[in-house]
């Protein structure tokens, strides 16, 4: 992210986040798209949840160029990181955010791409950030199949195995998962399947790469029929 895109600020004692319009180059912009339509579509989409009683974080305060969120505190992939797959309390926010993305599909949205630096852990809670793939088109079953596959392939992306941390976000999510979505993201990896496992073996000596150590385990994930 570019300097002063995102910073720490506070809002009449609260905690909190602000967020502007990225400024971006050439190369960024064809990849990514406009970002003042991205900041404008992110903005719109946290304004219209915010009455949905759905783990997002409030919006404090709005301006032409940003808006700034309360603080959800520190993001699943950070805790990751910095504790370690065996932690205890890596290990219940990591159970917290799958129990509560199967939650927000049982409520009929998607977030859009469910990263686990898009979702925050603060006094027991999951808050879900970062909505610039939020779109209203997408809150349908296959939509939340895509959530599902993007959360669990971050998360193999890294540990790069299926380890206890895994299987416990797994089995978390499908014990809350009332709309058959996890089947039918087994039936959705099934189709992409033959790609998939080619593309895992074309890329066996990058497997060391974040995203490449990723693929073995997912495919194991959603290969088990139990």
């Amino acid at each position: 992210m570019s300097a002063g895109r995102i910073e720490r600020t506070v809002v009449s004692g609260q905690a909190g986040w602000v967020k502007r319009v990225e400024q971006v180059g050439l190369r960024l912009r064809l990849q990514k798209g406009d970002p003042r339509r991205l900041f404008e579509a992110e903005r719109r989409a946290y304004l219209s949840l915010q009455d949905a009683h759905l783990p997002f974080p409030k919006v404090l305060a709005e301006g032409p160029d940003h808006f700034i969120l309360a603080d959800a505190g520190p993001t699943l992939r950070s805790l990751l990181r910095a504790s370690g797959p065996d932690a205890p309390e890596v290990r219940r926010a990591l159970v917290a955010g799958a129990t509560a993305l199967a939650r927000l599909h049982e409520a009929g949205y998607s977030h859009g791409r469910p990263n686990l630096c898009d979702i925050c852990w603060k006094d027991g809670q999951i808050t879900f950030i970062d909505l610039e793939k939020y779109r209203p088109r997408h809150n349908t079953p296959g939509g939340h199949v895509w959530d599902l596959l993007i959360f669990f392939f971050d998360l193999c992306a890294e540990t790069g195995r299926i380890d206890a941390a895994v299987l416990s976000a797994r089995d978390a999510y499908r014990a809350a998962d009332s709309k058959g979505i996890w089947p039918a993201a087994v039936r959705r990896m099934r189709l992409l399947r033959p790609a998939l496992t080619l593309l895992t073996w074309l890329t066996r000596p990058l497997r060391h790469k974040r995203d490449f150590r990723a693929l073995a385990p997912l495919l194991t994930l959603f290969a088990d029929p139990r």
